[in-house]
């Protein structure tokens, strides 16, 4: 039996490496990053505004954001997700239920916002090491100074 070189031997697996390395750069060259394409924020109290994602923003991304409660023994905060970038509009309301009792502002709820490669924006939420539970909730049920019509001129229209 004749054997080959050390040198020999390993050129074939040194040849498959190389084209295992460029079929990759070359499966990453054409693949396309999928981009947000209008910002995301959350509504403050006091109806100000903190953008979460800005357009053209690499998808999937998350984003960690503190929030608490603004009245003593409060067990659920309500959060509100604008979509646009200027001109914002409501996108969804969300409650996170099973805060722990306690004294206005204290509560210390890390809610995280995840945007998947399509877009879809799914919420998760804890406090301590709890992990709470976060739902859609409807809008009806609250009232945003941002995104809501101010009604004061209606009524003026409605006098005359």
């Amino acid at each position: 039996m004749r054997t080959r070189p050390a040198a020999a031997r390993r050129r074939p697996l040194a040849v498959a490496g190389a084209l295992c390395i460029l079929a990759f750069a070359g499966c990453k060259r054409e693949s396309r990053t999928a981009l947000l394409p209008e910002a995301i924020a959350v509504e403050q109290p006091g109806g100000s505004s903190s953008q979460l994602f800005d357009q053209g923003d690499e998808i999937p991304v998350s984003a960690t954001e503190s929030f608490t409660t603004s009245r003593d023994g409060e067990r659920r905060i309500v959060i509100h997700v604008l979509r646009g970038a200027g001109n914002l509009r409501s996108d969804a309301w969300y409650g996170v239920d099973g805060v722990g009792e306690a004294r206005a502002g204290q509560p210390r709820v890390l809610v995280t916002f995840e945007l998947d490669a399509r877009g879809q924006l799914a919420l998760s939420a804890r406090e301590d090491e709890r992990r709470l539970s976060v739902r859609k909730v409807d809008k009806q049920d609250h009232v945003s100074p941002l995104t809501e019509p101010d009604d004061d001129d209606d009524s003026d229209d409605d006098a005359q």
